[in-house]
């Protein structure tokens, strides 16, 4: 029986890799002002479908590794992963019982909520002058929301993540 049972884990730290290089790959800047949140969308599909398994120390990591990759300050991205980790846990059996709009819907909330985080974190350092520019990461993550959800449910039934 235990050889039938498999614990994927594997598969949900590849997702958080593929995220991070989905993160800082390089794009024309045209292109890159509207780079959906591709870790922010990982760790709150994860966090909403395994709650038990994932939850704020997750997304804590995945923000440091995101950090590291982006080269921010240290806490900078984890701080923002945890607001979203946050709402998702506070609202992950709404969130599954949701259509697949009002998820992508939710999405959108959830990572613009988090993008406003990260400026606020920048423009307290006098990194980045506010702008309503940095919410469109919120919509493009959103219209992708559903297709990436489709393919990590299809990823962690594949691989029974538990």
């Amino acid at each position: 029986m235990s050889a039938q049972r498999t614990n994927g884990h594997w598969i949900v730290w590849a997702s958080i890799a593929v995220a991070l290089l989905l993160s800082i790959l390089p794009l024309p800047d045209w292109v890159s002002i509207s780079r959906p949140a591709w870790v922010a969308m990982v760790v709150m599909y994860w966090i909403m479908a395994l709650p038990e398994r994932f939850g704020l120390f997750f997304a804590f990591v995945s923000g440091l590794m995101m950090d590291v990759f982006m080269g921010t300050g240290f806490g900078h991205n984890s701080l923002g992963l945890l607001v979203v980790a946050a709402v998702v846990l506070a609202l992950h059996r709404r969130l599954r019982m949701f259509p697949w709009w009002q998820q992508a819907f939710m999405a959108f909330v959830i990572i613009g909520l988090y993008q406003l985080v990260n400026l606020w974190i920048k423009s307290a350092l006098g990194r980045t002058p506010p702008s309503l520019w940095y919410l469109m990461p919120a919509l493009t993550s959103a219209a992708f929301w559903p297709w990436l959800s489709l393919m990590l449910r299809y990823l962690r039934r594949y691989y029974r993540v538990r």
